[in-house]
């Protein structure tokens, strides 16, 4: 019998003939919907709804909000449609648990190492109703596979003296100032045309972190030419 699906207000229903159990070794297999009647369906309290496909380690930790996984995973849209697989790339995606839709920053932290997760995200917790640019919109349906995950490296300290440069440190006729934390053991320095992969941190002068490679765990890599005219000076001094 072919299957019917319902989308109502949020609840996504499945008539459909005999039993379909998901397959957890085929990630692309026929998408169907969670009967209205399975028990083992579970609602957070947010709207997130989820069933575990496989089972992980027993008695393993869950990641934080600050943690970065690695996962194999596939999106479909409620009809069935899959709009974004690694499984299809063939590589896991790797990115922060608190860098994502916060349907997935919920359900993430739910998950054990090695356990594979079907999640309902509804659009509140997704990209919304309409929200253009190429991103699905809608109740989306993913299932995640959690390889890994691992704690990021502590926040660096606030610099103390972000608004008065110390003793010693160089100022350029564009009024850039430059203080050397630790001395290079290079013998090159960039171009302004150079492609370079640093770790940063910045802070507003109130002392708030505003962005941070570190936090993130991963360096960034960008070409000299791309960037603010502060960055582009002060590298091409490195």
């Amino acid at each position: 019998m072919r299957n019917l699906i319902l989308a109502l207000g949020g609840l996504v229903l499945a008539a459909c003939g005999g039993e379909q159990p998901m397959d957890p070794n085929n990630p692309l297999a026929t998408y169907i919907p969670w009967d209205a009647e399975r028990s083992d369906v579970q609602t957070t309290e947010s709207g997130l709804q989820y069933v575990i496909v496989r089972e992980g380690e027993e008695g393993g930790d869950t990641p934080g909000p600050r943690d970065r996984v690695s996962v194999m995973y596939d999106g479909r849209l409620v009809d069935g449609t899959v709009f974004h697989s690694s499984y299809e790339r063939g590589s896991p995606a790797t990115f922060g648990v608190n860098q994502v839709i916060s349907g997935w920053t919920e359900g993430l932290q739910l998950m054990q190492t090695g356990e594979k997760t079907r999640f309902w995200i509804p659009s509140d917790l997704a990209y919304g109703d309409n929200p253009g640019g190429g991103r699905p919109g809608g109740m989306l349906v993913f299932d995640v596979e959690l390889l890994s995950f691992s704690e990021p490296p502590p926040p660096p300290k606030t610099p103390e003296n972000l608004t008065s440069p110390p003793d010693g440190a160089r100022r350029t006729p564009s009024g850039l100032v430059k203080a050397t934390l630790l001395e290079g053991t290079g013998t090159q320095k960039p171009t302004g045309r150079s492609m370079v992969t640093v770790h940063y941190s910045g802070w507003t002068l109130d002392g708030r972190m505003f962005d941070s490679s570190v936090v993130r765990g991963e360096p960034a890599s960008f070409p000299l030419n791309r960037v603010i005219a502060g960055w582009t000076e002060g590298l091409q001094m490195m």
